[in-house]
C-alpha cells in the first residue's frame, strides 16, 4: 500500500504579487506570468493549512516616474480631466476587477498612493527609514542625476530615454537609471539620454539623496544564493541572475582601445585586467562600484567607449520627485522634508502595509503584521517577472538585512525581525521574439480582451502550463495568431482540455450512470487497493511539484491521471454485470474526489460546482481528507441529478459549434 507523505509546511504563510503600475489595465504578463501562479500557491496553501493561515495581498504602485509621465502626455493631450490620484484610482478600481474576473483570491488589493493604503504606507516608510538612518545603514550623498535645462527640472525614472549601458543587454529602452529589462546602472552611463519632457539632452546635476551601500551585503547575498540552491525553491534562473549581479564591478572596453586603455591604466584605483581574445574584449575589474566610476570618467575625457558589468551599487532611498511618499522630518537634516522616497524601495515594503491596512480591518484575525513578516512560523513568498529581480533578489534583501537590530547581519534571522522571503521570479512571456508588455514597441493582449475568446479556467490552465519557470516562452493562440496555427488546433485551449474533455467527461459518466442505476445513491462499496494507491501516489508528486512551484509539471501530471482515469471507464463500463458496475463507479468517484481535491486551487471554479452536485460542500479541499474515501467522509452520499450533456468545466461560447 502506497503510503501519502505530506509535505512539510508552516504555520502561516504570507503572498505577494509584483504590482502592477497605477497607469493601465492588466496584460497577459501580469497575469499570467504572476497573478494566476500566486493564486494558484495562495489557493493551495488555503487547502493545506486554513484560509486564516494564508494572506495574500498586492496593490497598485500608483507612485513612479512612468505613471506620472503617462498622465502628464494624457493630460496634455486632453486625453483625461481627471487629477493624478483620480487616474491612478481610476486604473486601481480597473486592475481590481480584473483580478476578479481571473478568480484571483486576494485577500487585499489595495493601493500604496491614496487611501488608507496611502496611511498605512507613509507609516512603514518613515518606520524603515528612521530604522536605517538612525542604525548608520543609509546616508546622504551627491550624485548626478539628469537635469532638464530648458524646464529647470530635475528628470527622474521615464523622463529620461537612452540606450541602456550594460554590456549584452538587448533591452528596447534604457531610462534614466535602469533599463526596460530591469538592468541598474549610474545614470551618467546612460549612452544617447533624450529628455521626454522636452527631447532635450539633458545636464547632468548633482543631487543629495540618501543611499543604502548594497556593497557591504553582497558576502551575505552570496550566502543567500547557497541557500536558495541547497533549498531548490528558488528557479535556477534567478539564482544565477544574482550571481552574476554579485560579480565584482567590470567595464568592457573593445580591442581597438587597448593601447589606448594600457597607458591610462595607472590612473585609475588598481583594477584587475583580463584579456578575452575570443570576445576581442579588455575587462577591467574593480573592488567596488565608485572606483568603476571613477575609471568611467577617465574613459570617457579620452573618448573611449565602454560597457559595464550588471553589478550591485549604492540603491537610492529618496528622490526628487513631488509625485511619491512624503520623507519624514530628521533633525540633523532640515533639507530632507523636501525629499519624497524614491519609488522602487518603497515599493518593496509596500506589501508590508498593505498587511498592516488589511489586519486593521480584520481584528478577527488576532495577528499582527509582525506575526505575518517578523516570524520564522511564516513563510513569506512573493512572485514577481524576472525584470525584477535586482530590486526583490537583492536591494529589498539588502534592505531587510540592514534592518536586523544588529551589527553583524545573519541569515538566521531572529524572531522580530524582517524575514527573508523567497522569490519567485518567472521568465517573460513573448509575443514573437519581445517581452509581452503594455510600455514595449509589442503591445501584449490585455486581461480583458483575452477573456473574450477563452474561459478563466483554460486561461488559467495555459498560463500554468508554461514553463516560464525556466525559460522565457512564446505566448500562442488561434485566435490572436490565425495564421500561425490555421491548420491545427488553439495551443492555448490544449492544456486545458484535461479539464473540458477528459475530466468533464469522466465526472458526467459517473453522474449518469448513478442516475440511470443507482437512484444517484452512492453504492457503499470502498475503491480497491490499486486505486487507492494510484490516488496517493499522484497526490504525493503533486504536492512535492506544488511546493517547489513546478506548476507546468503539475498540468502534466494531473492530465495523465484524468486520462488514465478516462480509459479505464471505457474499457469496464461495457460490462452489464452489476457488482463490477459498482466497482466501477466506486473506484471512479475516488479519482474523482481526489482529482477534485487537486485541481480546486487551479480551477476553482467548476471543482466547485462538481463539489455542490455532489453535495459534498466545501469539505474536499482540506488535504487532511484526501487520503480518505468518500463512504468515510460522506455516508448515505446521494447525488444531484444532472441533464443531459452537462458540463462542470466549460468551453468558452465562441468555441461551441
Amino acid at each position: 500500500m502506497e503510503k501519502l507523505i505530506k509535505p512539510k509546511l508552516p504555520k502561516r504563510v504570507m503572498i505577494t504579487g509584483g504590482m502592477p503600475n497605477g497607469n493601465k489595465g492588466l496584460h497577459l504578463g501580469h497575469i499570467g506570468a504572476i497573478f494566476i501562479w500566486a493564486d494558484t500557491y495562495a489557493r493551495y496553501m488555503r487547502d493545506q493549512i486554513g484560509n486564516e493561515n494564508v494572506l495574500f495581498v498586492s496593490g497598485t504602485d500608483g507612485f513612479g516616474s512612468s505613471t506620472e509621465e503617462k498622465y502628464r502626455k494624457q493630460k496634455l493631450n486632453n486625453e483625461t480631466s481627471l487629477s493624478l490620484p483620480e487616474y491612478i484610482k481610476y486604473y486601481n478600481n480597473v486592475q481590481k476587477q480584473q483580478m476578479e474576473n481571473y478568480r484571483i483570491s486576494l485577500n487585499l488589493f489595495s493601493a500604496s498612493c491614496f487611501g488608507e493604503g496611502l496611511e498605512e504606507h507613509i507609516k512603514v516608510s518613515h518606520h524603515i527609514f528612521k530604522t536605517l538612518f538612525e542604525t548608520g545603514a543609509i546616508k546622504k550623498v551627491e550624485t548626478e542625476q539628469f537635469y532638464d535645462t530648458k524646464l529647470n527640472v530635475i528628470l527622474n525614472g521615464r523622463q529620461v530615454e537612452g540606450k541602456c549601458p550594460i554590456e549584452g543587454c538587448k533591452s528596447e529602452v534604457g531610462y534614466a537609471d535602469e533599463c526596460s529589462l530591469g538592468h541598474q546602472y549610474n545614470p551618467k552611463a546612460l549612452i544617447e539620454p533624450k529628455s521626454t519632457l522636452t527631447n532635450e539632452t539633458p545636464i547632468l546635476k548633482k543631487v543629495g539623496n540618501y543611499y543604502l551601500d548594497l556593497e557591504q551585503y553582497r558576502s551575505l547575498l552570496r550566502e543567500l544564493t547557497i541557500k536558495y540552491d541547497e533549498e531548490n525553491e528558488a528557479h535556477k534562473f534567478m539564482i544565477k541572475d544574482m550571481k552574476d549581479y554579485l560579480i565584482s564591478p567590470s567595464t568592457y572596453i573593445d580591442y581597438k582601445f587597448k593601447e589606448k586603455v594600457e597607458k591610462l591604466i595607472t590612473l585609475f584605483d588598481e583594477p584587475k585586467v583580463e584579456y578575452h581574445e575570443k570576445r576581442q574584449l579588455m575587462q577591467l575589474i574593480f573592488k567596488t562600484v565608485e572606483q568603476r566610476d571613477k575609471a568611467c570618467d577617465i574613459l570617457k575625457q579620452n573618448d573611449i567607449n565602454f560597457k559595464n558589468n550588471k553589478t550591485i551599487a549604492p540603491l537610492r532611498i529618496t528622490g526628487n520627485a513631488k509625485w511619491g511618499v512624503p520623507m519624514c522630518e530628521i533633525e540633523t537634516d532640515p533639507d530632507a522634508k523636501n525629499l519624497t522616497f524614491y519609488v522602487w524601495p518603497e515599493s518593496l515594503w509596500a506589501p508590508i502595509s498593505f498587511t498592516k491596512q488589511y489586519l486593521k480591518n480584520h481584528q478577527e484575525l488576532n495577528t499582527t503584521w509582525k506575526d505575518w513578516w517578523c516570524s520564522s512560523d511564516t513563510k513569506i513568498v512573493q512572485f514577481i517577472g524576472e525584470d525584477n529581480n535586482y530590486f526583490y533578489c537583492l536591494a529589498e534583501m539588502a534592505i531587510w538585512f540592514a534592518m536586523q537590530k544588529t551589527k553583524k547581519p545573519t541569515l538566521n534571522v531572529p524572531d522580530g525581525e524582517l524575514q527573508i522571503p523567497l522569490i519567485v521570479s518567472n521568465k517573460h512571456i513573448l509575443i514573437g521574439n519581445l517581452k509581452a508588455s503594455s510600455s514595449g514597441s509589442l503591445f501584449a493582449p490585455t486581461a480583458d480582451s483575452l477573456l473574450e475568446h477563452y474561459t478563466v479556467e483554460q486561461l488559467r490552465c495555459y498560463f500554468l502550463s508554461l514553463n516560464i519557470n525556466n525559460s522565457a516562452i512564446n505566448f500562442k493562440s488561434k485566435v490572436y495568431m490565425p495564421n500561425e496555427f490555421q491548420n491545427c488546433g488553439d495551443p492555448l485551449v490544449a492544456p486545458g482540455n484535461m479539464l473540458t474533455n477528459i475530466f468533464n467527461r469522466l465526472i458526467r459518466s459517473v453522474f449518469y450512470s448513478l442516475q440511470e442505476y443507482f437512484n444517484c445513491q452512492l453504492p457503499k462499496i470502498e475503491p480497491n487497493e490499486n486505486t487507492i494507491n494510484e490516488c496517493i501516489k499522484t497526490t504525493n508528486s503533486f504536492n512535492e511539484k506544488m511546493v517547489t512551484f513546478k506548476f507546468n509539471e503539475v498540468i502534466v501530471l494531473l492530465d495523465e491521471f484524468f486520462r488514465k482515469a478516462n480509459q479505464d471507464w471505457s474499457v469496464r463500463s461495457k460490462s452489464e454485470d452489476i457488482n463490477e458496475r459498482q466497482q466501477l463507479i466506486a473506484d471512479t468517484i475516488h479519482i474523482i474526489k481526489t482529482g477534485l481535491t487537486l485541481i480546486h486551487p487551479i480551477a476553482p471554479d467548476g471543482s466547485q460546482l462538481v463539489a455542490n452536485y455532489m453535495n459534498v460542500g466545501n469539505s474536499l479541499w482540506n488535504f487532511n481528507h484526501i487520503d480518505k474515501t468518500i463512504n468515510e467522509m460522506f455516508p448515505s452520499l446521494k447525488f444531484k441529478t444532472i441533464p443531459p450533456k452537462f458540463d462542470f468545466f466549460k468551453k468558452h461560447e465562441s468555441q461551441i459549434k
